[in-house]
């Protein structure tokens, strides 16, 4: 039953209620039945009363449950059914045709008003009518007790009068249950639409109103069965975007939001009617459409990170991100099928860390002998062990100065030492670094390492040069990040000197410039070096050179590689390498594994180099005896 309903219902019809029985029992009082109309009328009163001070909670109702109440309402309406029913069986007796006319409209008028109002509450209307038709049985065995006799006027006025009631109460009823049934078919679908706007927001991201994981797996699923009746290929783009924290961080959560969205609009726009986007979380996106011979995934890819790389206008500012994405694709690896929504994604995953850590940031698409293979449970224990217990730990690849073949330094590269698989590089669990949430406790381990590293070296009377160690964009453009390098810094102030923080171009489409100029300008003051890595293959402009405080520039190994097979590679280095020189700062060349690239770039007067074709990178022990070598030397 619905408490609110039966309180409206009992309270509706008062008015219609009490002139009804006032009208009966005025006509009881005029044919003698006194005592009838008397307690007719009494017992309309209390019955009144006690109604109101049952559903008002009043005493001495003011203890009862709704149950209770419920239960005290029905004992009402039986009683109510039996006395109010009462008088029209007295008037069937009389032999007025007229009355027994009217006994008769008052019974069915007393059925009529009860279905009529109470038949979405079953319990309450059988209640009712139990009585009112063990009633009528008696009335109906009291109407030939008197022969039926010629009424007066004044009789027919009356049957005409309770005629008239019982049109009206018939037709008021009937209007309010008609109101009563649109106001429940309304209610139910407000209700309806209301379940299906919740299961709308279940099922899609309340920011951009792109799916949300659990509902683009389901429709990734319906895509990969649809795909078993046709030709076609199903490719997911996970999209990442890249430095959209610093606007979080500098602008406000506003921006960000304004961000998110625009990227949202723009992957709909492109993705159409191919497939179906869908937001993982964060600064997460995914893609999966339909591929043909007609579509070029990697031409769709490419083109994303174009549309995403456009500004976006907030508060007269112009934002912009750029992105990483993996690609995977069912049928792509015969050795590893990708068939099933955990199997794509979880490619396309390691795809996009592969496009996040590659220099130039392209799509990269997953293909299953390229990429390691999933760490099990134990393995991602072990990895979480390991930044506790420090054995991700620091390489030394030295950097070279090429005239003299000297070591003038090294670069910091972390290194894995798996129980289950020995050494291991970055590509094979810095995207487990990312998945476990742990970038941050990463960074430290390996910078705690870095310093207390050279410190060693500088207490055994050792020269270790400039060491670089790489510095993720978080950690320059958010304060926290920032004040957990001070901390290492500041530990160990003789050190900061031999220390070079290489960041990636990226940081100048982080559009947190004042904070990252701040946080260069920190650790410069305590002695640190700053090197732009990777120069050439980001974003940065001549205006970007200007405003940023650094000490140094890396050509990146794509140009170095192509020296020697492609000539816009030696006129870009050679660009490169004047730049530095106007700008006075240094220049490290990287990856160069060949005596004629080394040749190549000492002709055009690069001076210090590092890659395979000096070192790989060591541990601490044999960096140390590297420069154990060079010093006797």
């Amino acid at each position: 039953m619905h408490f609110a309903t039966i309180t409206a219902t009992v309270t509706r019809d008062n008015p219609l209620q009490i002139i009804s029985i006032l009208f009966l029992c005025a006509v009881c009082f005029h044919f003698g039945y006194t005592t009838i109309a008397l307690f007719t009328g009494v017992w309309m009163i209390v019955s009144k009363i006690c109604t109101y001070r049952l559903f008002r909670g009043l005493q001495p109702f003011d203890q009862f449950s709704k149950d209770h109440v419920l239960l005290v309402l029905m004992v009402l309406f039986f009683v109510n059914s039996l006395i109010y029913v009462a008088p029209a069986v007295l008037l069937a007796s009389e032999p007025s045709l007229a009355m027994k006319l009217t006994a008769t409209l008052w019974l069915i008028g007393v059925q009529v008003y009860i279905v009529n109002t109470w038949s979405r509450v079953p319990t309450i209307a059988y209640t009712m009518l139990i009585p009112v038709l063990f009633l009528m049985v008696v009335a109906s065995f009291r109407l030939p007790t008197s022969e039926p006799m010629a009424s007066p006027l004044s009789h027919w006025s009356v049957t005409f009068a309770f005629m008239v009631i019982f049109i009206y109460t018939t037709i008021d009823t009937m209007r309010r249950q008609l109101a009563t049934e649109a106001a429940l078919l309304n209610a139910e679908h407000t209700a309806t639409t209301r379940l299906s706007q919740l299961e709308e927001s279940q099922r899609t991201d309340a920011l951009t109103g792109l799916l949300n994981r659990p509902a683009f797996d389901v429709a990734l699923h319906v895509m990969l069965e649809d795909r078993t009746h046709g030709d076609n290929e199903v490719a997911v783009l996970l999209v990442d975007l890249d430095s959209f924290k610093p606007i979080n961080d500098t602008y406000s959560h506003e921006a960000g939001d304004k961000v998110l969205s625009e990227i949202a609009t723009r992957l709909q726009v492109q993705v159409g009617d191919m497939g179906i986007v869908g937001r993982l979380g964060g600064d997460e996106f995914i893609c999966a459409v339909f591929v043909d011979e007609e579509v070029d995934v990697f031409k769709l890819a490419k083109d994303m990170c174009k549309n995403i790389a456009l500004p976006i206008l907030w508060n007269e500012r112009m934002l912009k991100v750029t992105a990483s994405i993996g690609i995977s694709k069912t049928g792509e690896s015969l050795q590893a099928p990708l068939a099933t929504v955990p199997a794509l994604c979880s490619a396309a995953d390691q795809a996009m860390f592969a496009a996040k850590s590659s220099p130039n940031r392209v799509p990269v698409l997953y293909e299953a002998d390229q990429f390691a293979p999933r760490l099990t449970a134990d393995q991602k224990q072990a990895l979480v062990d390991s930044i506790t217990n420090e054995t991700v730990r620091p390489y030394y690849q030295p950097k070279i100065h090429l005239q003299t073949g000297q070591i003038i330094g090294f670069e910091a590269l972390a290194r894995w030492d798996d129980p289950s698989d020995g050494i291991r590089t970055p590509p094979d669990f810095l995207f487990h670094i990312n998945d476990l949430g742990l970038q941050g406790d990463f960074m430290i381990c390996i910078a705690t390492q870095v310093f207390r590293d050279v410190e060693a070296l500088l207490n055994l009377g050792l020269n270790p040069g400039q060491v670089s160690l790489n510095v993720p964009e978080s950690a320059l453009a958010t304060h926290s990040g920032r004040k957990d390098l001070e901390r290492i810094v500041t530990a160990r102030p003789a050190v900061a000197k031999h220390i070079t923080f290489e960041i990636t171009e990226d940081v100048f489409i982080a559009r947190a410039a004042d904070t990252i100029q701040a946080s260069i300008k920190t650790f410069h003051d305590l002695g640190v070096r700053i090197s732009l890595d990777d120069f050439g293959t980001g974003f940065a402009s001549f205006h970007h050179l200007r405003q940023l405080d650094f000490d140094e520039l890396k050509i990146d190994t794509s140009f170095v590689s192509d020296l020697g097979h492609d000539t816009t590679a030696e006129v870009l280095v050679r660009g490169f390498l004047d730049i530095a020189s106007g700008l006075g700062v240094s220049v490290i060349a990287e990856g160069v594994e060949t005596e004629a690239q080394s040749q190549q770039l000492i002709n055009m007067g690069c001076m210090v180099a590092q890659g395979f074709l000096y070192s790989a990178a060591l541990p601490l022990s044999d960096a140390i005896e590297f420069l154990k070598k060079q010093r006797t030397a």
